[in-house]
C-alpha cells in the first residue's frame, strides 16, 4: 500500500498544528501560573477556605476522586490541606477521599475484568500470576506500599473480584495510616522550616 505524498503532507501539517496548540496551552498555563504566583497571598486564600469550609471539603473530595482515576499521587493535596485546615482535618479528609477513590477504581477494575473475561484469561498469565493470592489481607495491605500499588492494586482487586468485606477494611486501614503519616509528618517538617 503506497501513501499519497499529498496525504503525508496533510498529516505533517496536522501534526504541526497539534504541536502549536499544545505549545499555546502550555504557554498559557505557565503565564496563568506566573500571574497567580505574583498576586497570590496565602493569608487571603486561607481566610476564604476557613469561611467556606463546606465548599473546601466538597472541592477537596472532588480533587481526590479525580486524581484517583490517574496515577498522580494525592500527597501534595494532603500536605496543602494540612497547612490550611490542620493535620487532623486534612488526614481525615484524605482518608475519606482516597477510600472513595479506591472504591471507584475497584468498580472500574471489576467492570473491565468482566468485559474482558479476566477470570478465563488469568489462567494463562505468565509466572503463575493468575494464581497470585490478591485476596490475601497481607497483599491488600502491603501491596499499597509499592510504587503504583495504591492505584494499581485497586484495579487488580476489582478484576480479581476480591470480596468487598475484605477489600474495604484493608483499603481504609492503609488510607488512614498514610493520610495521618503524611498530614502530621508534613506538618511537623514544615514547622521546622
Amino acid at each position: 500500500m503506497t501513501v499519497n505524498p499529498n496525504q503525508q503532507d496533510q498529516a505533517e501539517i496536522k501534526l504541526s498544528k497539534n504541536n502549536r496548540v499544545k505549545i499555546s496551552i502550555l504557554v498559557g498555563v505557565l503565564i496563568l501560573g506566573l500571574i497567580v504566583t505574583i498576586f497570590f497571598r496565602i493569608e487571603d486564600f486561607q481566610g476564604f477556605v476557613t469561611e467556606n469550609i463546606r465548599l473546601t471539603l466538597v472541592a477537596s473530595l472532588l480533587i481526590y476522586l479525580l486524581l484517583g482515576l490517574t496515577f498522580i499521587p494525592t500527597s501534595p493535596i494532603t500536605l496543602f490541606l494540612a497547612l490550611l485546615l490542620g493535620p487532623l482535618q486534612a488526614a481525615l479528609l484524605a482518608a475519606l477521599g482516597n477510600t472513595l477513590s479506591a472504591l471507584i477504581e475497584y468498580k472500574i477494575g471489576q467492570t473491565l475484568g468482566d468485559i474482558f473475561d479476566f477470570e478465563e484469561k488469568k489462567k494463562n498469565l505468565p509466572f503463575n500470576l493468575g494464581k497470585m493470592p490478591i485476596d490475601s489481607p497481607y497483599i491488600l495491605l502491603f501491596g499499597r506500599l509499592m510504587p503504583g500499588g495504591v492505584r494499581g492494586l485497586s484495579y487488580v482487586a476489582g478484576a480479581y473480584h476480591v470480596p468487598m468485606k475484605l477489600y474495604l477494611p484493608t483499603t481504609l486501614t492503609m488510607a488512614l495510616l498514610s493520610a495521618f503519616f503524611i498530614a502530621f509528618g508534613g506538618d511537623k517538617l514544615i514547622s521546622l522550616l
